[in-house]
């Protein structure tokens, strides 16, 4: 017999929205999402891609950063829209962005946390 206690599980409709982009750009738009629309789902990773992006060069290889962000299904119309504003998608070489429904997501959220007087 398992004493453990079931994890409940949430789900609730949502949407993965994935950028490739140059090196060094994503970092700053999980921040912008972070402060300016409460987006605490995203992540960074790199990789090396061809034509996709300006960026380090390896020959015909690129460094690029693949970030990803879930969100409210409600919700990824404007921030698809402001993602792709804030990387500047719409330039020569500026990477490209897409979304797809998620089967099922957990939401997260940060703790408020008290600041120390």
């Amino acid at each position: 017999m398992n004493d453990a206690t079931p994890i409940k599980k949430h789900s609730e409709e949502a949407k993965l929205i994935t950028c490739y982009l140059p090196k060094g750009k994503a970092v700053e738009i999980v921040r912008a999402l972070h402060e300016e629309k409460g987006i605490n789902t995203a992540n960074v990773t790199s990789g090396r891609g061809q034509g996709l992006v300006r960026s380090i060069s390896y020959g015909k290889w690129a460094e690029i950063e693949v970030l990803t962000a879930t969100v409210a299904a409600d919700q990824a119309e404007d921030i698809f829209w402001y993602m792709f504003d804030k990387a500047d998608l719409g330039e020569p070489g500026g990477g490209f962005i897409f979304q797809a429904p998620l089967l099922r997501s957990t939401p997260f959220e940060l703790p408020e946390i008290q600041e120390e007087s």
